[in-house]
């Protein structure tokens, strides 16, 4: 993942996506939540779609997580079908933010939290 505006600050809208991925229970969630505040972006795919890999700063408590995607999504609206992981590295820190395309074209922009609808891995 490339960018020449990396490594800068999370979005407001990957913000709220995070936000809402992590709204739904799950082991460690509580913990993720915890490292939004210190969650910055460390790079940006370079197919031009919206993921983007995080770093947390280790000033925050790790999580301890079942998997390394404890969250996914699913994303729907008449345009797109679409998905969206939340990847947790093995250390317990977020480290991306994987949002994916079920059609041709790669994911140009995140969807309005309304349409992400979000659950725990089993």
């Amino acid at each position: 993942m490339t960018g020449d505006d990396i490594p800068r600050p999370l979005s407001d809208v990957e913000r709220d996506v995070i936000a809402r991925l992590l709204s739904v229970p799950f082991p460690g969630r509580d913990e993720l939540r915890a490292q939004l505040p210190f969650t910055t972006v460390a790079g940006c795919c370079g197919c031009g779609c919206v993921s983007v890999n995080l770093a947390v700063d280790r000033v925050a408590a790790p999580a301890t997580v079942l998997a390394a995607a404890p969250v996914s999504a699913d994303i729907s609206d008449d345009e797109l079908y679409a998905g969206i992981v939340l990847l947790v590295d093995a250390e317990g820190y977020l480290c991306c933010l994987e949002v994916y395309s079920i059609g041709d074209e790669p994911v140009r922009r995140l969807p309005p939290v309304e349409q992400i609808n979000a659950r725990p891995q089993k």
